[in-house]
């Protein structure tokens, strides 16, 4: 029931016991002392009545809050529970990833001295070229399972915060991504919005922060073959917006959905090398800074992903 009709019901209530006081008083001041048959006197009696009619809308009333009152308990309790469960099953994932980390690292490693020595030791070209396939192929492997590491690692590690000048850092980001991938590198440019306000520097651990940047632009770099890639820096509303757009191969749309998934790779991007940790890595980095990434893109027109960095903690 609403506030109103809980109001309406204590009226309600009062007005019998208030009506029977009424009476009751002035009775008695008029010098009526008139006796019923149970010994009560009159007035008496009237005051009793009017008790008695105002339990009944009393009784219902404070029901009423008692059964609100549980249900709110109810909710809390299925709440936190739910709280709980959610991080029971992250608790769990996390143990799962470092099982995996330490059960692969030793026949990982083992497998790739095969491989090295097997090529070393091959007589014809043909088993040399079999052995490599299988050392890139481990390699690939031993890949994925540190960037899983790395990401369990993201969701419990404390955050080193200290003041991080964003205009600066993206220019270290893209100045790291031209020795890799000279020709990316020469396409990249960098738009930093300072009027009406530039962006302030902000509070945030810089090697988290970097290891998003050099992903997002890591990506651009690969998957873009030619034409711009454009960084651009801007506040908005209290947020630092860092947007990183390429007019590569983008991300088919039926996709978009899950690019942020672990392990997720777009069909049309599988030639390319790569683990499928990346963008998880960014929404990961970010959503421990209370900010978050997002996607637009279109397949074979580019893409655009956006990060943005609350100003203040």
């Amino acid at each position: 029931m609403s506030r109103a009709g809980d109001v309406s019901l204590g009226i309600l209530a009062a007005v019998p016991c208030g009506i029977g006081a009424l009476v009751s008083g002035g009775m008695l001041l008029a010098g009526d002392d008139r006796m019923l048959s149970v010994s009560m006197t009159l007035p008496g009696a009237v005051l009793l009545g009017g008790v008695v009619l105002s339990a009944v809308p009393a009784g219902v009333l404070l029901d009423r809050r008692a059964r609100r009152r549980h249900a709110a308990e109810r909710g809390r309790a299925a709440a936190q529970a739910a709280a709980d469960a959610t991080a029971q099953e992250h608790a769990n994932h996390q143990r799962f990833l470092a099982r995996l980390d330490h059960e692969m690292k030793n026949p990982i490693t083992a497998l790739r001295a095969t491989a090295v020595t097997a090529q070393a030791d091959a007589l014809e070209e043909s088993q040399r070229q079999s052995w490599a396939t299988v050392d890139a192929q481990a390699a690939k492997l031993s890949t994925l399972v540190r960037d899983l590491r790395k990401l369990a690692e993201l969701e419990t590690r404390a955050l080193e915060r200290e003041p991080v000048d964003l205009e600066q850092l993206l220019r270290e980001a893209i100045a790291a991504i031209a020795p890799q991938a000279p020709d990316a590198g020469n396409r990249i440019t960098l738009t930093v919005t300072r009027v009406p306000w530039p962006v302030p520097p902000l509070s945030a651990d810089l090697d988290l922060i970097s290891l998003a940047l050099d992903n997002v632009l890591g990506n651009a770099a690969k998957y873009s073959d030619s034409g711009p890639i454009e960084v651009r820096l801007r506040e908005q509303e209290g947020w630092a917006v860092i947007e990183v757009a390429d007019a590569g191969r983008g991300v088919p749309a039926d996709e978009l959905s899950t690019v942020f998934d672990e392990l997720a790779r777009a069909r049309n991007a599988r030639d390319v090398s790569g683990s499928g940790i990346g963008l998880t890595l960014v929404s990961t980095v970010l959503r421990r800074h209370g900010g978050d990434a997002s996607i637009r893109s279109a397949e074979g027109q580019g893409t655009v992903v956006t990060m943005r960095l609350p100003l203040r903690s």
